[in-house]
C-alpha cells in the first residue's frame, strides 16, 4: 500500500512539474525588440497595422512588442456584432474593456480600426431574423441595423479612425466579369438568401417585403449601412473590407459597387459634404496562399480600385503555405518561397504607396493566427522573425521605391485562379478568439491543471490513510 501512494504521488507530481515546465517555456518567449521597427521603416511608405483584443492590454511583453513595431490596431474578434449585441437593444462592450483597449491605443498614438459593424457571418441573429429563424421585414433589419450603427459606431465616434463597415457582402467566389458590364451588375454576384455557403440574412430581409416597382433592392442594405455609419460617426473613413480581390471578378464587383453607391449619395439630400465620398475605402484581405498567389494580380487590384477614387487598405495580410483546401508544412523550400512572395508584394505596395492608407497584418506569431497550421505571418512561434520579416524590412531600408504612374488596366490582365479562403465557423472563431492572446490562457490552464490533479492526489491519499 504504502509503495502505491508512493507512486501515485510522483506521477501526480511529475504532471505539475510538466505543465509547470510547459508553462514556463511558453512564458520564456520573449519579442526581440532590438529587430527593426516595422513602423518606422515602412514610414515613408504607409502605416503598419495587427490585430489585438482587449485581454492582450494587460500583457506587457505583448503591449511592448505592439507599440514597437504598429501604429494602427484592429481588433480581431471583439468588436464584431456577434460580440457587442447578444441581446436586442443592449450593447456588450466586453465590461468597457473594449473602451480601455481604444483608449490604450490613442493614448500610445495606434490609431484604431472599427471592425466590423455589418456582416453576414458573427452576426447577432435578432438583428435580421425572429426567433424561428425566419427573415425579418425589410423595415424591421433596417430599423435594427440603423438603432445598431448608432449605438456603436456612435459609441466609438471621434476615437476610430476607420470603419469597416460591410465586410464580404459579394459572393466567396466571383466569375470573371462579362465583356461589357453593365450597370448594376455588381448586384447580381451578392451574397442572397439562397444556399448555406454564400448566404446572407441582411440580404435576405431587405428582399422580405421590398417594393421593387419604387426601385427597392436587397442590396440596399449595403448602401445604408455607409450612410448610418456616416451619420453616426462623421469623422471616420468608411471602408467596404472583402476577400479574393484579386480575382478579376471580384475586383470588378468591388469596384462598380463603389462608384455606383458613390454616385446615389451625390444625390442624397442627408449629404452635406457633396465633396467627399460615401464609400472611401476599399479593403484588400489580402489572405493569400503560396501556391497561387500572382503579385502581378495585387498590382492589376490596386489599379482598378484606385479609379474609384477611394483609398486602398490591405487590411488582413497573411500568407501561409499551401493553397486552398489544403495546407503545407513549413519546411525550408515554403518558408523560402513565402518569404519572397511577402516581398514582391511589399514590393508592389510600396510602388503604389500613394493610393494604399495602411498594411494591416492579421496575425503577431504564427501559431496565434487563425490560418497557424501553413505558418503564415512573420514571426515563428518562438517569437522569432522568419526570412519574410527579413526580406519586408531589408527592401523597406533599400533604396527609395519610385511611386509607379497611374496607369490602365491591360485587357490581358493574368488572372489568379480563385484563391479562396477558409472563414471559421462561429464555433471556431469563438475559440479562437479565447487562445489568441500569446498563449497567457493555455499557461494560466497548464497551472491550473497540474495543481488540481496534485490537490485531487493529496486528498485521495489523505481518504485512503
Amino acid at each position: 500500500m504504502q509503495r502505491k501512494k508512493h507512486l501515485l504521488t510522483f506521477i501526480l507530481t511529475a504532471v505539475f512539474m510538466f505543465s509547470f515546465s510547459m508553462s514556463f517555456n511558453a512564458a520564456a518567449r520573449e519579442w526581440d525588440l532590438t529587430l527593426p521597427s516595422l513602423k518606422e521603416v515602412f514610414a515613408d511608405y504607409f502605416p503598419i497595422g495587427n490585430i489585438l483584443e482587449p485581454n492582450e492590454i494587460a500583457d506587457g511583453r505583448t503591449t511592448d512588442m505592439f507599440l514597437h513595431h504598429y501604429n494602427f490596431l484592429t481588433a480581431e474578434n471583439a468588436m464584431k456584432p456577434v460580440n457587442i449585441a447578444r441581446t436586442p437593444g443592449e450593447w456588450d462592450f466586453g465590461m468597457r474593456r473594449l473602451d480601455l483597449m481604444v483608449d490604450w491605443a490613442l493614448e500610445n498614438d495606434v490609431q484604431v480600426v472599427g471592425h466590423t459593424l455589418v456582416w453576414h457571418s458573427q452576426s447577432a441573429p435578432w438583428l435580421t431574423g425572429d426567433e424561428d429563424g425566419n427573415p425579418l421585414t425589410r423595415a424591421e433589419a433596417r430599423d435594427n441595423m440603423e438603432r445598431y450603427i448608432n449605438a456603436v459606431a456612435g459609441h466609438f465616434a471621434g476615437r476610430i479612425y476607420s470603419w469597416d463597415v460591410v465586410n464580404e457582402a459579394l459572393l466567396t467566389s466571383v466569375g470573371a466579369p462579362p465583356p461589357v458590364v453593365e450597370e448594376g451588375w455588381w448586384k447580381d454576384v451578392l451574397r442572397t438568401e439562397k444556399g448555406e455557403r454564400d448566404s446572407s440574412p441582411w440580404y435576405a430581409a431587405y428582399a422580405n417585403g421590398m417594393d421593387e416597382e419604387a426601385g427597392e433592392h436587397p442590396s440596399d442594405y449595403i448602401y445604408d449601412a455607409f450612410v448610418f455609419t456616416r451619420i453616426a460617426d462623421p469623422n471616420a473613413i468608411l471602408y467596404y473590407n472583402d476577400f479574393n480581390e484579386t480575382s478579376a471578378g471580384k475586383r470588378e464587383a468591388m469596384a462598380q459597387m463603389t462608384e455606383e453607391l458613390n454616385a446615389r449619395w451625390l444625390g442624397d439630400p442627408r449629404n452635406d459634404a457633396p465633396g467627399r465620398l460615401l464609400v472611401e475605402g476599399l479593403g484588400m484581405q489580402a489572405h493569400y496562399w503560396t501556391a497561387d498567389l500572382n503579385p502581378i494580380n495585387v498590382e492589376m487590384t490596386i489599379l482598378r480600385f484606385a479609379q474609384t477614387g477611394a483609398i486602398i487598405s490591405i487590411t488582413e495580410l497573411d500568407i501561409p503555405m499551401g493553397r486552398y483546401g489544403g495546407f503545407e508544412a513549413a519546411t525550408e523550400e515554403n518558408l523560402r518561397k513565402q518569404a519572397d512572395l511577402y516581398r514582391d508584394v511589399f514590393e508592389v505596395l510600396m510602388r503604389h504607396a500613394d493610393k494604399i492608407e495602411r498594411v494591416t497584418l492579421w496575425g503577431k506569431a504564427d501559431p496565434q493566427s487563425w490560418r497557424s497550421e501553413g505558418s503564415p505571418l512573420l514571426f515563428n512561434g518562438s517569437f522569432e522573425a522568419k526570412d519574410s520579416f527579413t526580406n519586408i524590412v531589408a527592401l523597406a531600408q533599400g533604396p527609395q521605391i519610385p511611386v509607379a504612374p497611374d496607369a490602365e488596366i491591360p485587357d490581358d490582365d493574368n488572372d489568379d485562379p480563385v484563391t479562396e479562403v477558409a472563414v471559421p465557423s462561429f464555433a471556431g472563431a469563438e475559440a479562437q478568439e479565447e487562445t489568441n492572446d500569446s498563449g497567457i490562457p493555455w499557461k494560466i490552464n497548464a497551472i491550473a491543471c497540474g495543481a488540481v490533479l496534485l490537490l485531487a492526489g493529496i486528498i485521495l491519499l489523505n481518504v485512503r490513510k
